[in-house]
């Protein structure tokens, strides 16, 4: 008898231990940190930066269009939001947005709601692109101007290699 009550002692204790695991790993996103009320900024690559300027695309193939976002990490030197260049290389967060609705999107590390922390580094066999993406994080959108081309919300994520974006971002719409 001793050893039965041994044994369901350890199997309820060993399942409270699994359900409270399992509960704070799964509404706890506290590894990418909590948001900040403040304008969009973070460290890129071990830089810190203050975003100046934030865009959004849309592209329409057939019926379907697709939505992605994109905060520059420093000033273009052209104002091409399409296709602006940067002094020493180009520095940006993209990540995709299904829609403009308001809405909340749980980054994943490698699925199709992932955050990149991209860079394209000028060497000597030319441009390439050196990409991190974000192991954790939460997009908020919380207003869309349609009329304006205004989409804003706000942006909490860390990268793979320990670059970081958080705050209040307002996307203008990118249709050069």
């Amino acid at each position: 008898m001793k050893k039965i009550k041994l044994l369901l002692f350890a199997l309820v204790t060993g399942g409270f231990t699994i359900l409270s695991c399992s509960s704070s790993d799964d509404s706890d996103n506290s590894s990418c940190g909590s948001y900040i009320d403040q304008p969009v900024q973070g460290s890129f690559r071990g830089e810190p930066f203050v975003s100046p300027e934030a865009y959004y695309t849309g592209i329409t193939i057939g019926e379907t269009t697709m939505y992605s976002g994109k905060i520059f990490v420093k000033s273009s030197t052209n104002g091409d939001c399409l296709f602006p260049t940067f002094d020493n290389g180009d520095n940006k967060i993209l990540f995709p947005l299904p829609s403009l609705e308001v809405q909340t999107i749980t980054l994943e590390e490698f699925g199709e709601n992932t955050l990149n922390f991209n860079s394209i580094i000028i060497g000597e066999d030319g441009p390439f692109t050196d990409v991190e993406l974000a192991e954790c994080g939460t997009i908020e959108i919380t207003n869309y101007d349609a009329d304006n081309g205004i989409l804003q919300g706000t942006i909490v994520a860390e990268g793979q290699y320990g670059s970081t974006v958080n705050g209040n971002f307002t996307l203008l719409l990118c249709d050069d």
